[in-house]
């Protein structure tokens, strides 16, 4: 199943539309997982866009495509994220 696949598919889901969610970029696992990244076209700017993280499971021998995880998140979000992942062990509050 390819990349245009995947996201057909959850389109016809109803699981993400793709008139108001785009798909930026879609890294396939080796464990049958896929990670999705839209952008949303309606909301957020070009300078502050909204995106749309899915984590999904691929089932090939069902044609099948289930959302394990989703995040709606902005950039802002991310950095603040990166910021907190990367600290070191023991840090914290």
């Amino acid at each position: 199943m390819d990349a245009k696949e995947i996201v057909k598919i959850l389109d016809e889901k109803g699981e993400v539309s793709l008139e108001t969610w785009k798909a930026v970029s879609v890294k396939k696992n080796k464990d049958g997982t896929v990670d999705i990244l839209y952008k949303n076209l309606h909301v957020g700017t070009d300078d502050d866009p909204v995106f749309l993280w899915i984590y999904a499971n691929i089932v090939e021998e069902d044609w099948e495509v289930r959302v394990l995880e989703r995040i709606t998140f902005k950039r802002e979000d991310l950095a603040w994220i990166l910021r907190y992942v990367a600290k070191k062990k023991g840090e914290g509050l």
